[in-house]
C-alpha cells in the first residue's frame, strides 16, 4: 500500500525510543533524550548504538551504522519501506485515511456582500474583558496585548465582549465573532458567542451569503503596491502559517512564537478543507487540541488529507503531534490546547 505524505510525516514523528523498545532493543541509560543499546550491525559487547529522541535517529560510534526509525524497522524486520510503515501503523495504532479520490471540491468564493470595512475600525479596542484578562492571567504583558490586538484588529462590544473579526487576504470583512471571557481568561459560558452578521440582518441584502475564512487570514498581506488607478495587496509566498482551534490561542502565541503567522479556524467543527484554499502557496502546520481518544487529532488529519487532494499546495501540509505525545492523561482529559501546554510546562 502506498501511504501519503501526511501519514509518512505522522510516522516520522514517532519517538525512536518507543520504536526501538517495540522492536525489542534493551535500552540503557536514564536520559529521556538519548538512550543506547547493543548494536545489531556488528558483534557488539558493550552498548554502542545511540538513539537520539530529539533528532529521531540512531548511530553506532563503533561500526558507523546510522539511520532513522524507518531504517531501524526495515533492517530489524528485514522488510521493505511500505512494510515498515504498515508495521508502525499497526504497532502504534495510527489512524490512516484511505487515499480515495474525492469528488469535485467545494466552490471557494469571498463573501458575496462583505461587511463594511469601517465597522472594524469603529470597534477597535483593548477594553474587552478578554484583553484585560490575558494580561491579568499572565499570558502577555500590556504592551504585548496592545500589539496583538492591533495585529488582529480586535474589537470590543458594549457589553465587554471581544470581537474576533474574520478578514480575508483582500481585506474583506466576512463577519466577526463576539465572545465573552471571565477575568481568569476562561470562556464565560453564560454568554453564547454571537456573530456580527446575524446582528446586522436588517441591514444586509436578502441574497447575503456568508463564506467563513480563517481568523488572521488578513495577515497574509505583507505590502501594498500602488498602481496608476488603485492599490493592490501583495502577498509574499512561502510564509509559515500555524493554525489552531481558538482565536485566543492564535492571539497569545502571535506574541510568543513569532516564527509563524498564527491563524484560527474558530472551533473543531469549523475546520473545513476550503478554509485552507487561500494558503496553497504557503507552508502550513496545524496544532490540534488534544483529548483522551485522539479524536480531534484524527479529525484535523482528515481535513488536511482532503485539502491536499482538492488544492495544489506547493508545500506538504503538516500536523503537529506535540500534544498527542507529550500531554499528560490529565491534560488530555481537560482537552488542552498548545497554549495551555506551553504555560503549564515548567520552563527550563
Amino acid at each position: 500500500m502506498k501511504y501519503d505524505d501526511l501519514t509518512i510525516q505522522k510516522l516520522r514523528e514517532l519517538s525512536i525510543l518507543e520504536v526501538a523498545d517495540k522492536l525489542g532493543f534493551k535500552l540503557k541509560g536514564l536520559g529521556d533524550e538519548g538512550r543506547r543499546a547493543l548494536c545489531p550491525y556488528h558483534d557488539d559487547k558493550h552498548p554502542s548504538l545511540h538513539f537520539s529522541k530529539k533528532k529521531g535517529i540512531f548511530k553506532c560510534f563503533v561500526c558507523g551504522a546510522k539511520g532513522d526509525l524507518f531504517k531501524l524497522v526495515m533492517d530489524d524486520r528485514n522488510c521493505t519501506f511500505p512494510e515498515a510503515c504498515e508495521w508502525l501503523i499497526n504497532e502504534f495504532h495510527i489512524t490512516v485515511v484511505e487515499n480515495k479520490p474525492l469528488s469535485a471540491g467545494p466552490k471557494i468564493t469571498s463573501a458575496i456582500c462583505p461587511l463594511p470595512s469601517d465597522i472594524v475600525q469603529r470597534s477597535l479596542s483593548v477594553d474587552s474583558v478578554f484583553c484585560q484578562s490575558v494580561v491579568s492571567a499572565g499570558y502577555l504583558s500590556q504592551g504585548q496585548i496592545v500589539s496583538a490586538a492591533n495585529r488582529y484588529r480586535l474589537g470590543s462590544s458594549k457589553e465587554g465582549g471581544v470581537i474576533f473579526w474574520e478578514i480575508d487576504a483582500q481585506q474583506q470583512v466576512h463577519t466577526g465573532k463576539i465572545m465573552y471571557y471571565q477575568s481568569d481568561c476562561h470562556r464565560d459560558k453564560q454568554h453564547t458567542p454571537t456573530w456580527v452578521h446575524s446582528l446586522m440582518k436588517s441591514q444586509l441584502p436578502a441574497d447575503y451569503e456568508l463564506q467563513h475564512c480563517l481568523f488572521g487570514l488578513h495577515l497574509l498581506t505583507s505590502a501594498i503596491s500602488s498602481t496608476e488607478d488603485r492599490s493592490v495587496a501583495v502577498q509574499s509566498a512561502g510564509q509559515k502559517i500555524a493554525i489552531v482551534e481558538s482565536e485566543k490561542t492564535a492571539v497569545i502565541l502571535s506574541e510568543i512564537v513569532k516564527d509563524f503567522i498564527w491563524m484560527s479556524c474558530g472551533g473543531l467543527q469549523m475546520f473545513k478543507p476550503e478554509l485552507l484554499a487561500p494558503l496553497v502557496n504557503h507552508k502550513v502546520v496545524v496544532f490540534p487540541d488534544t483529548d483522551e481518544t485522539g479524536e480531534a487529532y484524527n479529525a484535523w488529519l482528515t481535513v488536511l488529507q482532503q485539502a491536499a487532494k482538492l488544492y495544489p499546495f506547493k508545500h506538504p501540509l503538516r500536523i503537529s503531534n506535540l500534544l498527542e505525545f507529550h500531554a499528560t492523561p490529565e491534560q488530555k482529559q481537560r482537552k488542552i490546547d498548545i497554549v495551555d501546554f506551553l504555560f503549564e510546562v515548567p520552563q527550563i
